[in-house]
């Protein structure tokens, strides 16, 4: 589809604004969460689960931050 002209959005434009406002949504909610992960009581597993959920959730953060297209020209 063609880009639009200025000061108006096209079904594209709305599209690509909504999936970056999925992503960034997603990153602020998996950076909460790994933030806070070390405040929830799970038992003796906690030791076990914790650092693999904060290390998940890190990775994942950090790639919805670098998932962009990069222009090389």
């Amino acid at each position: 589809m063609a880009d639009s002209p200025k000061f108006s959005l096209n079904t594209t434009d709305l599209l690509n604004l909504g999936k970056n406002a999925a992503l960034v949504g997603l990153a602020a909610i998996l950076t909460y969460v790994g933030e806070n992960i070390s405040n929830v009581d799970l038992g003796p597993s906690g030791i076990m689960i914790v650092p693999v959920v904060s290390v998940g959730i890190d990775t994942l953060v950090k790639w919805l931050k670098n998932n962009k297209k990069e222009d090389n020209a």
